[in-house]
């Protein structure tokens, strides 16, 4: 079987789980020799999107050729998506590259003329031409772009750094929570989405994620919570399961997170239901905070979001009946106008309520002494 002849039904039946997508669809068919050897089958985990703990894969292969991959029933993660099942492509797909490849047309031939070169030719084009637009534009005028897998980061960090360019992209800045991850270090020092709830959390807001669809037991945790009577608050767009399941649901027009949080602040400042000895200690630039979000009466932020007058009072003495920790989204709040200031602002309400590292509030567990998270590269 080739790839232009993979009929739908098998590919649907694959995604699905039902049907293993056999290696023949992605490897040429001198690959069959193959078969007169022992098949076997192995287990491994797929590291397609990060997850953790990653998904179960089980697979059949014919010698050290993999025949067919498929969901590993006995994992707890046992069900794979499109991007797990296509695992073959990555090991057998025949445009894969395998060596650096030179253009030898110019830009925007119809043939780019690719041939093979050396490593070492290509570390000299291009240490050439880094240097050749350095002089001409400026450090600069180049931005430094790191992919998936993660671990690439710190290097290419330092190539950035020594060659004095300050754009530095990484498909965290693109597709997940890089910008999420400057408004929590921004707010307190270093990175958090938040604490699952225990036993001693009472109430506990979700920020614009749906935990429903998280990894790692969020979900359980947090319907555990309510059966023990933890009151849930979800600020989301979206009508989502978890906002389903929640107490109170704020549905804020798109991009209008940071005015809602602030008419939630006023609130909490009007009836004096902050942590006011933790602020005093703690934070920096309170006063203008109040100052700042006096206009954002219940009222205003209505008007400006869409979310009832009373649902925002009700929210914020709500989530103030503490302690209480919080669920924050990867992405979506940073992926629009104003997008780090409307995590930030969120990120907020928690902080002068005095939910950080508390009991019940969210915790900061500590890393391995000497070792430290760069940009989610160790």
């Amino acid at each position: 079987m080739t790839p232009q002849t993979i009929k739908r039904r098998s590919v649907l039946k694959g995604i699905l789980g039902t049907l293993s997508i056999p290696s023949t669809a992605f490897i040429k068919s001198d690959a069959a020799e193959e078969t007169s050897l022992d098949e076997w089958t192995g287990y491994s985990i797929c590291d397609n999107c990060n997850q953790v703990p990653s998904c179960g894969i089980r697979f059949k292969a014919c010698g050290n050729i993999i025949q067919s991959i498929g969901n590993w029933s006995e994992n707890p993660r046992h069900v794979l998506c499109s991007k797990g099942l296509s695992t073959l492509q990555r090991l057998y797909n025949p445009n894969r590259l395998l060596y650096p490849m030179k253009r030898t047309n110019p830009k925007g031939s119809d043939d780019p003329g690719f041939v093979r070169c050396s490593w070492d030719e290509a570390y000299r084009m291009i240490a050439e031409n880094l240097t050749r637009i350095k002089a001409k534009d400026g450090a600069d005028s180049v931005m430094f772009y790191i992919g998936d897998p993660k671990e690439p980061r710190p290097p290419i960090m330092r190539l950035a750094r020594y060659f004095g360019s300050v754009h530095l992209g990484t498909e965290s800045s693109v597709a997940c929570r890089a910008a999420c991850m400057q408004a929590e270090i921004l707010t307190w020092g270093r990175p958090s989405q938040g604490s699952m709830p225990n036993a001693k959390t009472k109430s506990f807001m979700v920020l614009a994620s749906n935990v429903w669809s998280r990894p790692l037991g969020w979900w359980q945790s947090l319907t555990a919570a309510k059966k023990r009577g933890c009151k849930i608050i979800v600020i989301d767009t979206r009508n989502t399961k978890t906002a389903q399941f929640a107490d109170i649901h704020l549905a804020p027009k798109v991009g209008t997170d940071a005015a809602l949080a602030m008419g939630i602040i006023r609130v909490l400042v009007k009836e004096n239901l902050y942590d006011k000895a933790l602020v005093d200690k703690w934070c920096h630039g309170f006063e203008e905070l109040k100052s700042y979000c006096e206009c954002f009466t219940p009222e205003r932020t209505e008007e400006i979001t869409g979310v009832p007058a009373q649902k925002i009072i009700d929210a914020a003495r709500m989530y103030a009946d503490g302690p209480g920790s919080f669920s924050l989204t990867s992405q979506s709040l940073t992926h629009n106008t104003n997008g780090v200031n409307n995590a930030r602002a969120l990120l907020l309400i928690p902080c002068i309520l005095g939910y950080i590292d508390v009991p019940g509030g969210v915790s900061f567990p500590l890393s391995p002494k000497g070792l430290q998270a760069c940009g989610m590269g160790l």
